[in-house]
């Protein structure tokens, strides 16, 4: 058989040769694959016309006494290429030549994919531990506690960090901090109130995730956090606001002993991890607000004509006074509106006053429905005492208040101007509460200040005011109601069932236990449409 008619069956290249090593033949496949000639290859020694590999494999199968069957892959570094060779030997020595660096370069991108995806489902694993402690953490020190000891030595992540806003002084302070890296901790802090770019405060003033993908060569970075870095085979980092409804309250930060540490999952699964912390942040604000002995209640100022409801009171010629204001949930606000006399048009007559009675009431929610940070308009009463309920969803005083964290207690509208009366803690930082308002308006004004204890009751006390809020007939029906799993769900009871109970009409019964819910719910939210404090049990 010719080397010819052997190439037609070789699943490669094909080289000849003798025991000794020298080649006798070389087809173009095998010359191509090695970076050579034919012409160049044969009469040489394949131990010097081969590529060496760095296992030398191929030398050790022709320096032996004699040349045995073998098959093996390696890297040739020469060539830039994965082989595979097979010796065979008969009356002369038969070497195949296949590249494999394809078949390599796949495996290898998939070897990493499947490492990515074993660390991303550890990570997941860790941040969804930490979500659930987050969400059932006491206080702010332990939702940073909380994520810093989960991640820190989770998979690659050598330390974690977590700090929390300032917002007086616009800077971030340490909360927690956990990992192998006691010196980085130390210059982090110190390098809060100095020079140079850290990633935290970057994301801070950003209010974007910051990813340093080598800190060893990001020269603005501080000096000391650098070397510290090194020091403890810290290689990257990624900083992520500690973030909710466009407020931030802090940042989280993770630093890994890998440059580049942090996939695309990965980051997205901080992300994450760190807007359910903004989120748990601001739900401690709003239980300090809550729980809070006494509260300090703040009366803010605002001019600028163009607010949503400043505008349509100008447009209606009315006063509006915001009665109630309730968080969504999704960062809207849902405000319930009383329309008042003529307001913000201090030329108007009792003449004016009178014409608009009728026809500013279609203005008013054309008004509100046109603009763009409004939606659900509708009226809950029309004629005396009129309100009206809108939706605020765009950047406004009022969401940006609820969104900080803080109670809007009251508020009026007129043309060009607004006055809203806050509620938040005792140690709420009032000048981030002007500024959280600033932020949405032309102009801010602190127009008061004031501090309150609260007062707190029994249970037995808070039972007492509410039995007298409710009539002989309306206790009747609320209790029979009750005790006939009537409020269950599913109800045990349908109201003709208990009216029947009662031998009323059901009509009767309904307009009864109506009034007795509100009387209830009132006494709850203590009639200004604000929570009251739970009494103590």
């Amino acid at each position: 058989m010719t080397l010819d008619d052997r190439l037609r069956a070789a699943p490669g290249g094909v080289i000849e040769t003798s025991t000794d090593g020298r080649v006798l033949d070389v087809d173009e496949t095998a010359a191509a694959t090695l970076e050579s000639t034919t012409e160049a290859l044969c009469g040489t020694n394949i131990r010097d016309a081969f590529p060496q590999s760095a296992a030398g494999t191929l030398r050790e199968a022709f320096d032996g006494e004699a040349v045995t069957d073998c098959s093996f892959e390696e890297y040739y570094p020469r060539v830039d290429r994965w082989l595979a060779v097979d010796v065979h030997v008969g009356d002369t020595v038969l070497v195949y030549v296949r590249d494999r660096t394809d078949r390599m370069a796949e495996k290898e991108r998939v070897d990493q994919l499947e490492r990515r995806l074993e660390r991303v489902r550890e990570i997941n694993g860790v941040v969804a531990t930490v979500l659930q402690r987050v969400v059932d953490a006491s206080d702010r020190t332990s939702v940073g506690e909380t994520v810093c000891e989960r991640l820190a030595g989770a998979g690659p992540y050598r330390f974690a960090w977590v700090g929390e806003r300032d917002f007086p002084d616009e800077e971030l302070r340490e909360l927690a901090a956990a990992g192998d890296a006691p010196d980085l901790r130390s210059r982090i802090d110190e390098a809060l109130g100095g020079e140079g770019t850290l990633p935290e405060r970057a994301a801070l003033e950003t209010g974007g995730a910051q990813l340093v993908g080598a800190i060893a060569d990001e020269e603005s970075i501080p000096r000391g956090v650098r070397r510290a870095a090194f020091g403890h085979g810290v290689k990257s980092c990624y900083a992520v606001p500690l973030a909710y409804r466009g407020t931030t309250y802090g940042v989280v930060s993770v630093y890994s002993g890998r440059e580049d540490g942090f996939s695309e999952q990965e980051r997205a699964v901080l992300e994450t991890l760190a807007h359910v912390g903004g989120f748990a942040v601001r739900a401690l604000r709003q239980e300090d607000l809550l729980v809070a002995d006494s509260i300090t209640e703040v009366t803010i100022g605002v001019d600028d004509e163009s607010l949503p409801f400043a505008r349509a009171a100008r447009q209606a010629g009315r006063r509006l006074s915001l009665d109630g204001a309730v968080p969504r949930g999704d960062g809207a606000v849902v405000c319930y509106l009383s329309v008042d006399d003529v307001g913000g048009d201090s030329d108007a007559t009792d003449d004016d006053a009178a014409q608009t009675d009728d026809g500013s009431r279609p203005e008013l929610r054309t008004t509100l429905v046109d603009d763009e940070a409004v939606t659900d308009v509708r009226w809950i009463r029309e004629g005396e005492n009129p309100q009206i309920q809108a939706t605020l969803v765009g950047e406004t005083p009022v969401t940006a208040l609820v969104a900080w964290g803080a109670s809007v207690a009251a508020g009026e509208y007129t043309g060009e101007s607004a006055q809203l009366v806050v509620e938040a803690p005792p140690d709420g930082e009032v000048r981030r509460i002007v500024e959280a308002v600033d932020e949405t308006a032309t102009e801010t004004d602190l127009v008061a200040k004031t501090e309150s204890t609260r007062t707190s009751e029994t249970a037995d006390a808070f039972r007492n005011e509410l039995d007298e809020r409710l009539t002989d007939r309306q206790r009747t029906v609320l209790r029979t109601a009750y005790l006939s799993d009537y409020f269950d769900s599913p109800r045990g009871s349908t109201s003709e069932e208990v009216a029947e109970t009662l031998d009323i009409a059901g009509s009767t019964l309904l307009y009864h236990l109506r009034r007795a819910q509100q009387n209830l719910v009132g006494a709850y939210l203590d009639a200004d449409g604000e929570p009251r404090r739970r009494p103590d049990s």
